[in-house]
């Protein structure tokens, strides 16, 4: 009797066994899971201390050799087209790297746009370097394929990793048509005596420039997501367009390369300046791509 008694409770306890065994293993499992999760959602560290000695010496280093370049400049030692032309051999390296190490479509893209950019600038600079005349049609070509493969590049680059919003949805949509309406009006409203092709392409590439910059700043998911490399490859379409502005009316058909070919070293107080500022909107382009490099190294 006694072990009939017994016996019960023992194979109930043994028929417990399994529930107990099965709870502990999903509380366990729920555990590693919310583990991983918190893992894998904390801000992946780029400012690292050995990327931030690396940028700073980058950009120290960089706004000298500008500094110095712009002096053999003035000194007639070296033609600007071929100071512009080391600037663009660096970056396409540096494109080139992006896209071998890129980890997304969306950057791998952008990079081979980037390239294409390099591509069509050391065209335009081939060309200014064989005394062409600067209104001819080519450059005029040259300049709306480099704005329009800059833009390209923007915008593979700013939705990488760039939380998309309505503002972002909204943009992107009307940006093509909004830039098409642009260039019409300012084609048509345009005086007839003063239409032609050449300033067609000027207009198609101010547009690319203009959405260029606002790809990358009117956008605050950029600015949370991204705010080094939305800083600095929006610089380098707003200094184009500052530069360009003396020159509206005359001389639009070459945005990289205007204050380089187009204009004399006449008045060193201007001229300085000018080139000056042309080599930091290079030196933007590069310290970002350098920026997303370290990004990709780091995923």
């Amino acid at each position: 009797m006694a072990e009939g008694a017994i016996q019960p409770g023992i194979d109930q306890d043994h028929t417990n066994e399994p529930g107990h065994t099965t709870s502990e293993k999903t509380t366990s499992n729920v555990e590693e899971t919310s583990q991983a999760a918190s893992t894998g959602s904390r801000p992946m560290v780029i400012w690292t201390p050995r990327f931030i000695v690396i940028f700073v010496l980058t950009l120290v280093i960089g706004l000298s050799i500008e500094s110095l370049l712009t002096q053999v400049w003035l000194n007639h030692l070296y033609t600007g087209q071929w100071i512009f032309q080391a600037h663009v051999i660096l970056i396409f390296f540096c494109w080139l790297a992006l896209a071998v190490l890129a980890h997304t479509g969306w950057v791998r893209i952008g990079s081979i746009f980037g390239c294409i950019w390099a591509l069509f600038m050391t065209l335009n600079i081939t060309i200014s370097a064989l005394n062409v005349d600067p209104s001819s049609p080519v450059l005029a070509y040259l300049n709306a394929a480099i704005c329009i493969a800059l833009l390209g590049s923007y915008l593979c680059l700013s939705i990488n990793k760039t939380p998309f919003s309505r503002l972002d949805a909204w943009l992107f949509g009307l940006a093509p048509i909004t830039g098409s309406i642009a260039v019409a009006l300012i084609y048509f409203l345009t005086p007839s005596y003063d239409r032609s092709l050449n300033n067609l392409e000027s207009d198609i590439a101010t547009i690319a420039l203009v959405l260029s910059l606002l790809v990358w700043w009117i956008r605050p998911t950029s600015w949370k997501a991204q705010p080094g490399p939305t800083f600095l490859f929006g610089s380098v379409p707003l200094l184009l367009l500052l530069l360009a502005i003396p020159s509206m009316g005359s001389n639009e058909s070459n945005f990289f390369l205007a204050h380089v070919v187009l204009y004399p070293i006449s008045n060193p107080l201007t001229n300085e300046p000018d080139f000056f500022l042309s080599q930091m909107a290079f030196l933007c382009l590069l310290l970002g791509t350098i920026r997303l490099i370290f990004s990709e190294l780091r995923n």
